[in-house]
Formats: structure tokens, sequence, C-alpha cells
């Protein structure tokens, strides 16, 4: 196998050339000293893994900057049958800074992975930001959509009677998303290989898992089960963790889902773990669900509606709106929540900061890893 300390593919994302072939020498990052600052250009593509869709965010070469960068189409994650009962509406576009189907950045050493699993009602693009953030700064995101808790599973359940394809394994039952998990592990393995479509770009030696709501409940329970995980993030969500893995839970004082109590709870009975709590944050802090404007859109296009379910659509709402600009919170569990949620461009800095010191120090081993007192709005406890 090639060492990728010395060269890799050319054009990646189709694999790697013969022996005969010109090889591209390895390209360093040369990073900004603020974590939470932005890397080097980023690249994005989708791949299946036995009917799984996998989505991969990586490191660009310096010349994929400038080039026009993806904006998130919502209409993928919306089943048909939902799109044909609504009729026509709009949502809000995201530019992802992500440019679809970039070349790779040639390293100097492999990257390590960062898998990500999303919450209830979310999607593989959600935490498009955190995604693309890490992977500007040299790791490679992957993430699947969970069809027991996906947008796209649980939009046809909001109907009366439920539309084709309604699923609601995620809603008190067991996790539906292991077997996305392994099929990310699974299609790593491959796409590594010589001849894979990332081929011995990755460090498989050091995988981070990271998860927001339901998801960082996976990424607790699977971290705590799978000692192929070396450093689990778990935010706005999470589970006991009993294994001796580094663990850093974020957690916000204003989370109406999941109570900052209970981060706490969980933070006392870590072996290795630290709690950073961002204040004034609501549930939604760590992701783009915001900018989707889905409490809007649920007041314009589904509750006017006599086929709807109130109750499901009610819950549906709150979750899809706490932490967002311009709301306030009707039952905060916090002072610091009275005036409205802390706004998306104060919590998105600590997000990066903190995600990017952890896994330097947990799958790179540089830096000194989270500090308290460095980013305003946060503490570490």
């Amino acid at each position: 196998m090639r060492r990728a300390t010395l060269a890799l593919c050319a054009a990646l994302l189709s694999g790697c050339p013969t022996d005969g072939d010109t090889l591209v020498e390895a390209e360093p990052l040369d990073l900004p000293a603020d974590p939470a600052a932005w890397g080097g250009p980023v690249g994005v593509s989708t791949f299946d893994q036995d009917g799984t869709a996998i989505e991969v965010w990586y490191p660009a070469p310096s010349s994929a900057a400038g080039a026009a960068t993806e904006v998130m189409e919502m209409w993928q994650f919306i089943p048909e049958v939902v799109l044909d009962t609504l009729g026509g509406f709009s949502l809000p576009e995201v530019d992802t800074r992500a440019i679809r189907d970039a070349p790779l950045r040639a390293p100097e050493a492999p990257y390590p992975v960062v898998v990500f699993s999303h919450g209830f009602g979310g999607f593989r693009l959600q935490s498009v930001d955190f995604a693309t953030h890490l992977a500007s700064r040299g790791y490679v995101v992957v993430a699947a959509d969970h069809p027991g808790r996906s947008l796209g599973a649980v939009l046809p359940c909001l109907f009366t009677p439920p539309l084709e394809g309604c699923n609601l394994e995620a809603w008190g039952g067991e996790d539906p998303a292991p077997p996305q998990i392994e099929a990310i592990l699974e299609w790593l393995e491959l796409a590594n290989a010589d001849g894979g479509a990332l081929a011995v770009a990755l460090d498989l030696d050091y995988i981070g898992l990271a998860g927001h709501s339901a998801g960082g409940a996976t990424a607790s329970r699977e971290g705590d089960a799978n000692e192929t995980f070396d450093a689990l993030l778990p935010m706005g969500g999470a589970d006991d963790i009993t294994r001796d893995v580094p663990t850093l839970l974020m957690g916000s004082t204003c989370d109406g889902m999941f109570p900052q109590e209970r981060m706490e709870e969980i933070h006392a009975s870590l072996a290795d773990g630290d709690l950073l709590a961002i204040h004034g944050a609501g549930h939604l802090a760590y992701t783009d669900l915001c900018a989707l404007e889905l409490g809007e859109f649920a007041a314009t296009y589904l509750e006017p509606r006599d086929d709807v379910n109130p109750l499901f659509l009610d819950g549906l709402v709150l979750l899809a709106i706490d932490g967002c600009p311009g709301i306030v919170p009707e039952d905060p569990p916090a002072e610091e929540c009275d005036g409205g949620y802390l706004p998306l461009e104060d919590s998105f800095p600590v997000v990066r900061h903190y995600s990017t010191v952890f896994f330097d120090e947990k799958l790179r081993g540089e830096g000194e890893g989270p500090v308290d007192g460095v980013m305003e709005n946060a503490s570490l406890l």
C-alpha cells in the first residue's frame, strides 16, 4: 500500500491511479491558530453502501478555493408523498460551504475520521456547519440518515391517517441508528483500501463519534459499546457511558428538550470526560436547522390543514424552534433564557472551537484539549 505521507490520488473519489500514473505531492494545511476559524476549502461527496446514502466532507486542495459551494437542497429529504400532499411550498436555502465532488487535498498524514449521527426529525446534513468546519481543519466527517428518526420518516406521520413511509421506530423504541453506523464503518474500510474512493487517506486507527439530540444518545451508546471509537462528542443529548473513553458532553443551559441537569448527571459518572455548558443557548445551537425556518413552515403549510395530527405537530414544532433566533421560550429552564436564546452567531463559534480542540487532542494527539475560560458564553465543568 502506498504511504499517504508521500502522495495520494490526484482526482479523488474515482479511485487511485495505477503504478505508472503520476501521483500528487502532499499539500499541508496551513491552519489558523484560532480553532474556531475556518481552515482550507472543503469538498463533499455522497456514496452508497448497500442502500445507505453516506455523506462525506473532506479537505479539498487550495486550488479549489473560490469554487462554487453547494446549497442545501431540502427537497431530497422530504418524501414525494408529502410533497404531493402539500403541493407547492418553499424553504430557505442554506449554503453548505462545501464544494460538490471536489478533489481531495493530498495529506501529509492520513486524516482522522469523525462519524456524525443526527437527531429525531433530522437528517445527515442537519449540522453541516459542524461537519464542514472540522473538514476545513483536516478531518473527514461522515454521516448517514437514520430511517427510524429521519425527517423523511417522521413527516409522513404528521398526517391522519399517516402517509406511506411513516416510520416512528425511534419514538420510545430501540435506537434505529446502529445499522447506519455499521454501514459507515464498513464503507470507511472499503474507501480506505488501496484503490478505494479515499485510498490510504484515512487514519482509521483514530475515529471519533459525534451526535446531536437523539444522535447524542446514539454517540453515547455506540461509543460505549464499540471500541472502534476513540473519542465521543454528544451534543444536546446523551446517555450513560461506562467505558473509559475520552468524552466531551456539550449542553445548553436553555435547552428545553434535553435538560442541562441530565447532562450534569451523565458527566458525574464519566470515567474520562468534560461537560461544556453553552450559556443561553437552546437545543438547536449545534445545527443548521434554524436556518430552514421550520416553525414558520409549519404555521403556513401544516397548521391550517384538517388532516394533520395537532398533538404530534405541536411536539415537532417545539423541537424545531428550541434555540432559534427570535424565539422566546414559554417556560424557560433558566433565567438567562427569559429574553430569548443566545444568537447562533455566538453559539456556533463555541461549538467549532471546542469540537476542534477536543478532536485535535484525542484523535491527533495535538494541543491541550478543552480549556475553560477561552470562549465567551461557555464554561467547562
